[in-house]
Formats: structure tokens, C-alpha cells, sequence
């Protein structure tokens, strides 16, 4: 069991490296589906409509791998359960390319899923038991690896088509990647439970901040859901829009998650510069003028890739943005985050799929306008909770 201890403690650059390692595979693992939905689909002779039920089937796992570490991190060694849950998944990930029915392309989908939302609970919430007041730079550092490992997957991807003929061969190389990953976990330093933390406070965290927990659980639905939409779906836009042939489209979503990692990167230094609460409003105002550019004028070529990068860029630290600023209003535990992860994971099961209902049976043009819809209403969300914390004082460990 993990020990009680105060957020004071020194940080330990162990501890963080293994929990960029875990949360780098977690952002291969997200991404591949996009630029291999064709090849799926052909290997399950499913339509592109119906193939996206995988993403469903991803946050139907991840939902419940959420549930699930919002009560074991709490009472077990984090790094036990973060270096179990990579090993399940490479078992998964490996079959992946020989699955040639749906049901069991289904299914694997939630073990992934639910081995993600083990990963995505105990990275984003041991880091700041980690971390303590200190933790914005490194959360944006955090999902700066994310998107390190959401822009390689696309490019791999696109690399073993072009040379072997088998883009699926993907998943064989990064269920590769997560063994000497899944050894380097187990092997890091545990990471303390702060005291406010801990299972015995959880109970009236919650009672007492009820609303924004579910507030922020909200903007999370919508954000990660505009985001994977988009993440999922833009290799299919652009291929059928004859932007070129398959690399190029992949090339293409491989832009949006480089135009992701550049904002994380930077939002590293604007973390320490600016408020959550601005670096919200700045990425979500530029995730609305990037799809204004995809929607109106994506008949020109280059504004697909220029909207596309945009994009990634403006919604790079939305997540780790909504992180601190839940931390600067409440004592963040487990549950907290399985919360917030919980409508993440709904968010990303639903309007992928709901945007590939539409693509398949309105049409392509139909992508851009989903998501920008999402995005208005992540404004509207926001503008709520900011006047519902306005005039708090900001205090972590109150």
C-alpha cells in the first residue's frame, strides 16, 4: 500500500521519467487507430461507418479502467498497477492485426481501453502527489509526451505501409515498445499519497466540491471528444477529399499531433507565465478559428494543413490546462481524477462516433462542423465555471 505522506517531499526524476514512459505508449496507442481505420475495416470487412465503433469500444474500456484506479491507486503501489496494465496491453495490442471479426476487434478495443484509463488515472494523479504545487510545468511536460507518442504513431504508421505493405504491422512494433517500458515502471520509485489525498479524504473533497468536480467533468467530455474526433477522423477527410494518396493523408494527422506536441512544448514556459485559467481560453479560442479554417475554407488546400496544425496546437494543454486548474480549487485525488478521466472517456467514445455516423451517411464536410460545435459549447462550459470559481481563493490543500 502506498504511504501517507505530505506533497513537500523532493521530486524524483525517476519517478517522473517512468510516468512519461506510461503515458507516451498511451498516446501511440490513441492515435494508431485513426490512420489504420482502413485497414481494419478491410480486415473485418466492415464499412468505415461501422469500423468506428472501435472508438466506442475504446471508451467503454476506458471508462471502466478509470473506475477501477480510482479506488487501487489509492490503496496500492501505483507502480505495480501502471507496469501490469502495459503488460495486458502489449498481450492486446499484439493481436490486434490477426483479428478479422469486429466482435473481437470489439473487444481487444476495450482491454485497451481499459488498460488507458488505468494509465491515464495514475500518471495525471501520481505526478501531482508527486509534485505538489509544483506540478504545472511538469503536467504540460507530461502530455508533451503524449503528444510526442500521438505524433509518432502516424508517421510509423504510414512508414510500414509505404515499406512493407502492412500498416498494421504498427501494433506489433509499439506492443514491442511496452515491455522494457512496463520493467522500467515497476523499477521507479513509489510514489507517496499526500495526506489530503488519501482514500479517508476523498469523501468530503467530494461533498465539497461536488459542482465543479462535475463541471470540469464536463469540459473534459467535450475537449478530449473534440480532440480524439478530430485526431480519429482527419485521415479520413482529407483521403476523401483527394488531398493525395494514403501516406499523404497520414502525413497529414501526423501534422495535427506535431501541431499538438509544439503546443505542449511550449506551454511548458507559458505555464509558468500564465493562469490556467488564461491558457484555457487562449487553446479553446484557437481550437475554434482552426476549424472555422478546416470548415470554410478547406477547399484550398493548404488550409487543411494549416487548420489541422493550428488545431493541435491550440488544444496541446487544454487537458493538462483543466488539471492545474482543478488542483488550484481542490485537493486532487484518485477519484477526482476518474471523474474528470470518466468524462474524458465519454466524450471520446461518443463523438468520434457520432462524427463517423455523420461522415458515412451526410458526408465528409460534416467532420470540421462536429467538432466545432464542441468546441463552442467547451466555451460556453468554461465561461460557466469561471464564474462559479470566481473570488475563490486558490488553495490546493484546502
Amino acid at each position: 500500500m502506498s504511504n501517507i505522506s505530505s506533497p513537500a517531499a523532493p521530486a524524483r526524476p525517476r519517478v517522473a521519467s517512468a510516468l512519461f514512459l506510461a503515458i507516451f505508449i498511451e498516446g501511440l496507442m490513441l492515435a494508431v487507430p485513426g490512420p489504420t481505420l482502413d485497414v481494419l475495416s478491410q480486415n473485418t470487412s466492415s464499412t468505415i461507418g461501422r469500423i468506428g465503433i472501435i472508438f466506442t469500444a475504446n471508451g467503454l474500456g476506458f471508462v471502466a479502467g478509470a473506475l477501477i484506479a480510482g479506488r487501487w491507486y489509492a490503496r496500492v503501489d501505483g507502480n505495480r498497477v501502471l507496469s501490469l496494465a502495459l503488460l495486458a496491453m502489449a498481450i492486446a495490442t499484439v493481436l490486434v492485426p490477426m483479428a478479422t471479426s469486429l466482435s473481437f476487434l470489439l473487444f481487444l478495443f476495450v482491454i485497451i481501453g481499459t488498460v488507458i484509463g488505468l494509465i491515464d488515472v495514475g500518471a495525471n494523479t501520481m505526478l501531482v502527489w508527486e509534485y505538489g504545487k509544483r506540478v504545472p510545468p511538469y503536467m504540460n511536460a507530461l502530455h508533451l509526451f503524449w503528444g510526442i507518442g500521438a505524433f509518432a504513431a502516424p508517421l510509423v504508421v504510414a512508414w510500414l505501409a509505404e515499406s512493407t505493405g502492412d500498416a498494421l504491422q504498427a501494433y506489433w512494433v509499439f506492443a514491442a515498445m511496452m515491455i522494457p517500458c512496463s520493467l522500467w515502471v515497476a523499477l521507479a520509485p513509489a510514489v507517496d499519497v499526500p495526506a489530503d489525498a488519501g482514500r479517508e479524504a476523498s469523501p468530503a473533497v467530494w461533498r465539497r466540491h461536488t459542482r465543479l468536480i462535475l463541471l470540469l467533468g464536463a469540459l473534459f467530455f467535450l475537449h478530449v471528444g473534440a480532440e480524439l474526433s478530430f485526431g480519429g477522423w482527419i485521415f479520413s477527410y482529407a483521403a476523401a477529399g483527394d488531398l493525395g494518396a494514403d501516406t499523404t493523408a497520414r502525413v497529414l494527422n501526423s501534422i495535427f499531433w506535431g501541431g499538438l506536441v509544439v503546443g505542449r512544448l511550449f506551454a511548458i514556459p507559458l505555464s509558468l507565465r500564465l493562469s490556467a485559467r488564461a491558457m484555457i481560453w487562449l487553446d479553446l479560442s484557437g481550437a475554434g478559428v482552426a476549424l472555422a479554417v478546416v470548415a470554410f475554407l478547406g477547399s484550398w488546400g493548404p488550409a487543411i494543413w494549416l487548420g489541422a496544425a493550428l488545431f493541435g496546437v491550440s488544444i496541446a494543454s487544454i487537458f493538462a490546462s483543466c488539471l492545474n486548474f482543478a488542483g488550484q480549487h481542490m485537493p486532487i485525488t484518485s477519484q477526482v481524477t476518474s471523474v474528470f478521466l470518466i468524462g474524458a472517456s465519454i466524450g471520446s467514445m461518443t463523438l468520434p462516433w457520432l462524427t463517423g455516423v455523420l461522415f458515412d451517411r451526410t458526408g465528409p464536410w460534416t467532420m470540421p462542423f462536429v467538432v466545432g460545435a464542441t468546441i463552442l459549447g467547451a466555451l460556453a462550459l468554461f465561461l460557466v465555471i469561471t464564474k462559479h470559481t470566481a473570488g475563490e481563493s486558490v488553495d490546493a490543500t484546502a
